[in-house]
């Protein structure tokens, strides 16, 4: 038993370190060779953890060749612009200036209700507004507009466009202080206990969120021990 639950542990290490080095994408964003890599990772992973008689290396190996061939096919893929058509394929136009290629949506075995639901989803009311309409390499839809039915900005009004505030500080989560936000942000243990004191808060452990911005100032909520 304490075996299984050793192996299983380094096994989900290994998945965790491997998905990190694939990137941060998400499963609808990643490519075909991508999403087999993901698919066969786990699938190698389940057998040394169900059979504790197979070797652990059973699975290991065969899980680095594929992160292997994953860089190497990224390598590849930057290096070539054919290889990469070869190995990813390449965009797909189905909406050109408020019409449909049906050659193309027949091809890429695309129902109207699907493309509907995805002009929808990019908050797209009429066909007729679209002036390119692209699926992507990942499966994406990319969606082009006319220009006179493009939203409109400050740039086209005119409006002077100021640099965006920066992003708060999260100073306490879940009752834990985040020290490294803390010192970027200019605080001490005193300036924190400050603020806590005037929210009549004794203790960090009892604040749920805390964060801090130069032009708002500290926004704190206490953790509900209801919950």
């Amino acid at each position: 038993m304490l075996i299984s639950f050793v192996r299983t542990i380094l096994l989900y290490i290994v998945i965790v370190a491997a998905m990190r080095l694939l990137g941060k994408r998400q499963i609808g964003e990643l490519e075909p060779s991508e999403l087999a890599i993901t698919i066969l990772l786990s699938e190698l992973a389940a057998i040394p953890m169900q059979d504790p008689a197979q070797p652990l290396a059973s699975g290991l190996i065969p899980m680095l060749v594929l992160l292997a061939l994953g860089f190497l096919t990224s390598i590849i893929a930057v290096a070539s612009p054919l290889m990469r058509r070869i190995l990813f394929g390449k965009p797909s136009i189905i909406i050109e200036n408020g019409k449909l290629n049906q050659k193309e949506i027949r091809r890429l075995r695309l129902s109207v209700d699907e493309l509907a639901e995805e002009l929808r989803l990019n908050a797209v009311a009429s066909l007729q507004s679209v002036k390119y309409g692209i699926v992507e390499t990942n499966g994406q839809l990319s969606i082009i507009l006319h220009d006179g039915d493009t939203a409109v900005t400050r740039r086209d009004l005119g409006i002077q466009s100021h640099t965006p505030p920066p992003l708060p500080y999260t100073i306490i989560a879940n009752g834990h202080l985040i020290r490294s936000n803390a010192k970027k942000a200019g605080l001490d243990a005193k300036d924190i206990q400050k603020v806590l004191t005037r929210h009549n808060i004794a203790r960090i452990a009892d604040v749920f969120y805390m964060s801090y911005d130069k032009h708002e100032g500290f926004h704190v909520i206490r953790a509900d021990r209801s919950i």
